[in-house]
């Protein structure tokens, strides 16, 4: 198992190209680098070595040195596959890399459908000159993608690592831009680049003589209503937690937790403690009492005899800002980059590897949007107005969360199909505020092409559908992007259970009525969770990673963001007398546009330090 940088381009190899590779990858893989360089393809590793420290490294070729492999991610079946394949071939090494090889040998390109693990791997097949990447069902791990003038192809961890490469021109799409502000990410396959791709969770790609044909090897399965029976749920899907869990404890390093105190992370730590006892866990704390979690994660350490690690954030922030910018490959204006960044920082001084709690809020129903998806089945449209009004309840004050802007929306969607209103529910920035701000972007949604065939699907509810979207969406291309970046800055491995497709597998199954039954959410999840977590860590409400960006701009952040956001500093499409109105009602309190400005802060700053050029605008 290797948490690693891969990279690689085809066609005649330059060895200064692989040397900028390793470079900009070098953070994701500091304990060994390895290349493949001859005149039919260039291919290169960064190794953060978790299993087989002595003999895993990369590229490793099969026995008849015909095809290599680069690999990044963990493949939990492999010691099953193994002893399969053993019969048939002979190994090398001790790694789940080579089983990956070997596997590709007798299945081609259907290999991942045998796999089971978070993964993104090139493999260089020389007897056809073909190259074939692919990436794991949820997408934990990220790969990008792009063909050069020449039809070459070049892929890498990272888009910093293309960008690097002088045959491929950063162009800006200015769509995708419009995309990212309006959603605060940018969904796969799209990037901000034109000409740069990242694969879609269970996806593949064959390169061969110029062409490229990609696929989709798994899909979230459909709706089965009649899967299973309710008796036994309970202890059906705990069996598949207690699994993930297990599998994401293999290494031959120590494997610590990231620890909230919330429900999901303290459930995996009370999962992991059955087989790991005095785990390392890691907690971050903040001076403002309505963010700070660090008393229940307290509580949960205390419990299960963990190894407790805690760091209170403080916003004297400008270089803290800096380092997580320069952690940010592709910009995700998910301002929990900052608190994860430090935990992962923090966590990197005792552990290589960490268990996260991502994924369970789209399992098992955890974000308020899937309540609201159920009220809106219920409440009239008529009641729109009447419910919008009710926003003004709420201040923006600075050290406030913005249940104000949330139940505005709310109420608007009301009067919106299910597909409208699941757009408005997620989205920060309308149709007026797009063309007010980038002017040269299309006028449409640029995610509405994507969203319509999910929500088009006839199985199951609105509520399986906004599933099915937020799990390849929000999920792949925010959550597990934007830790793999801050948690690689810090060369750290974070491991996430509840991705665990099998688990996935099983619980999209499940008809949404079941998982999700009545106006509570993680019904399942909690009721699962009653025989391990103590009745406070079960009655809270849910906090998520959020951090208080939006007071930090209003006071001690607020000459740093003005600055930056200059006149000067702003790209030229975007419309500067948009972003000074923003700044003035933010900072002024009349308006909490505190993720818009973090977006435009990110975005201004990663075409500064990339070489994106204002040329790449016209």
């Amino acid at each position: 198992m290797h948490m690693c940088g891969i990279a690689g381009i085809t066609g005649v190899c330059d060895p200064k190209v692989l040397a900028s590779f390793q470079t900009a990858l070098n953070h994701r893989g500091p304990d060994e680098q390895g290349t493949l360089c001859n005149s039919m393809v260039g291919l290169s590793s960064n190794r953060l070595a978790i299993i087989d420290l002595a003999t895993g490294k990369q590229p490793i070729w099969n026995e008849d040195h015909t095809c290599a492999i680069v690999f990044n991610g963990e493949i939990y079946n492999y010691r099953e596959l193994r002893n399969d394949l053993a019969a048939r071939h002979q190994f090398s090494t001790s790694s789940d890399t080579e089983v990956i090889l070997h596997l590709y040998e007798e299945k081609g390109t259907k290999a991942p459908l045998f796999l089971r693990g978070d993964f993104a791997f090139c493999i260089w097949d020389s007897r056809d000159n073909s190259c074939f990447l692919s990436r794991d069902p949820l997408g934990v791990k990220p790969l990008f993608h792009a063909l050069t003038a020449s039809g070459n192809l070049v892929f890498s961890s990272e888009m910093s690592a293309l960008i690097a490469h002088l045959e491929i021109t950063p162009e800006i799409d200015l769509d995708a831009v419009a995309e990212y502000l309006t959603y605060l990410y940018v969904a796969a396959p799209r990037t901000l680049l034109r000409n740069v791709r990242k694969l879609q969770p269970g996806e593949s790609l064959l390169w061969k003589g110029g062409s490229v044909k990609v696929w989709k090897y798994w899909e979230i399965p459909d709706v089965e209503p009649a899967v299973h029976p309710d008796s036994g749920l309970r202890d059906r899907v705990l069996g598949l937690i207690r699994t993930a869990v297990s599998r994401r404890l293999i290494a031959d390093v120590p494997v610590g937790a990231f620890l909230s105190g919330g429900l999901d992370s303290s459930l995996i730590v009370a999962l992991a403690s059955e087989q790991s006892r005095g785990m390392h866990t890691f907690s971050i704390g903040f001076a403002e009492p309505d963010y700070d979690e660090l008393r229940y994660a307290r509580i949960i350490s205390k419990r299960f005899q963990t190894t407790h690690h805690e760091l209170m954030i403080k916003p004297d922030a400008e270089d803290l800002i800096e380092r997580v910018i320069s952690a940010t490959d592709e910009p995700i204006a998910d301002s929990s980059a900052i608190p994860t960044f430090l935990v992962a920082r923090e966590a990197r001084k005792s552990v290589k590897v960490a268990l996260s709690g991502i994924g369970a809020d789209e399992l098992f129903f955890g974000y308020p949007r899937y309540l609201g998806a159920k009220l809106s089945e219920i409440l009239p449209s008529s009641l729109s107005s009447s419910v919008s009004a009710l926003s003004t309840l709420w201040s923006s004050r600075p050290a406030a969360r913005d249940l104000g802007g949330w139940i505005e929306r709310f109420g608007r969607g009301l009067n919106l199909g299910m597909q409208k209103r699941y757009g408005l529910w997620t989205s920060f920035l309308d149709g007026t505020g797009r063309a007010e701000l980038i002017p040269r972007a299309s006028k449409a949604d640029p995610s509405e092409t994507q969203l319509a065939a999910f929500f088009a699907n006839p199985k199951g509810s609105a509520l399986d559908r906004i599933f099915r979207v937020d799990v390849t969406r929000y999920l792949a291309s925010d959550l597990l992007q934007l830790c793999d970046n801050m948690s690689m800055a810090n060369s750290l491995e974070i491991r996430v259970p509840f991705c665990d497709s099998d688990l996935v597998r099983e619980m999209a199954k499940l008809p949404a009525a079941r998982r999700f039954p009545g106006f509570r959410l993680k019904p399942l999840l909690k009721d699962i969770a009653r025989d391990y977590l103590p009745p406070e860590i079960l009655r809270r409400k849910k906090q998520g990673f959020m951090i208080p960006i939006g007071r930090w701009f209003r006071t001690e952040l607020s000459s740093y963001l003005e600055d930056q956001l200059h006149d000067s500093r702003i790209p030229e499409f975007i419309e500067r007398q948009s972003v000074r109105r923003l700044l003035k009602e933010h900072v002024s309190g009349k308006a909490n546009h505190a993720n818009l400005l973090w977006a435009l802060l990110l975005l201004t700053r990663w075409i500064q330090k990339s070489r994106v050029t204002v040329a790449a605008f016209r």
